[in-house]
């Protein structure tokens, strides 16, 4: 028996219960982290995508060769925007994705996550279109102006340009991935960002439950001085018997 506690109590430092009200936010905070997770990796493949496509958007896609007959054959450059103008506009919708997901909870996190899937589905039909087509692609020369005298004579594609794109596209059902997965994880706001008023009813709640424990480990397992004290009025206190 320990003489500085006779009794036999746990000392109140060493109880488990006793950290755990003493910190009532650590639970509440542990238990949104696997939610937070998904959204930060969502949010890296977001900025990825969105990066990709921007840069997709600037990237010579194609050349058209023409000729008027008068001089000797021109090039045209075709630009990412000038074969696909919706790369830019899907690429500032990821990023307002990416802000809106902190926000948004539950079913409307999930729409959010399903509309990036679609974009970045959006955004891979151009990219197949180039890489599948290859040269002579005749779409290049519509989707830029020249001057009605010149003839196409030829036009090469870029592939890499391509796969930039399905890059981005990939990038993007993977973060609409995550941000579904997050919002199926039922990711809530920490407790210290709670209102007053359910950060108390969580904290009584947490406090009468520890003590409802306590009192039930108290009754289940009879202290050392109570032993003792049984022992002395002649009572054996390992007889089961009623």
């Amino acid at each position: 028996m320990n003489p500085d506690n006779p009794a036999g109590d746990t000392p109140r430092g060493d109880d488990p219960a006793g950290q755990t009200a003493a910190d009532p936010t650590a639970a509440g905070e542990s238990a949104v982290r696997p939610g937070r997770r998904a959204q930060g990796v969502a949010a890296i493949f977001l900025i990825a995508a969105a990066a990709l496509l921007w840069a997709a958007s600037r990237m010579t896609w194609a050349q058209v060769y023409a000729e008027d007959g008068l001089g000797a054959p021109r090039i045209f450059d075709v630009l990412g925007a000038d074969w696909s103008p919706w790369l830019l506009a899907i690429a500032l919708f990821f990023l307002a994705a990416l802000a809106v997901q902190f926000v948004l909870h539950g079913v409307w996190l999930r729409v959010v996550a399903a509309l990036i899937a679609l974009g970045g589905v959006a955004v891979a039909v151009p990219a197949i279109s180039l890489l599948s087509s290859g040269d002579n692609n005749l779409y290049a020369a519509e989707v830029i102006d020249y001057p009605a005298r010149y003839e196409v004579v030829a036009v090469t594609t870029s592939g890499g340009a391509g796969l930039v794109t399905l890059t981005a596209a990939v990038c993007a059902v993977i973060g609409a991935f995550m941000m579904a997965r997050s919002a199926a994880g039922g990711v809530k706001m920490s407790s210290k960002y709670a209102s007053p008023a359910a950060r108390r009813a969580e904290l009584e709640q947490r406090v009468f439950a520890e003590r409802d424990a306590r009192i039930a480990d108290a009754a289940a397992a009879p202290t050392e001085r109570e032993f003792w004290d049984a022992l002395d009025e002649g009572v054996d206190p390992t007889d089961e018997r009623p």
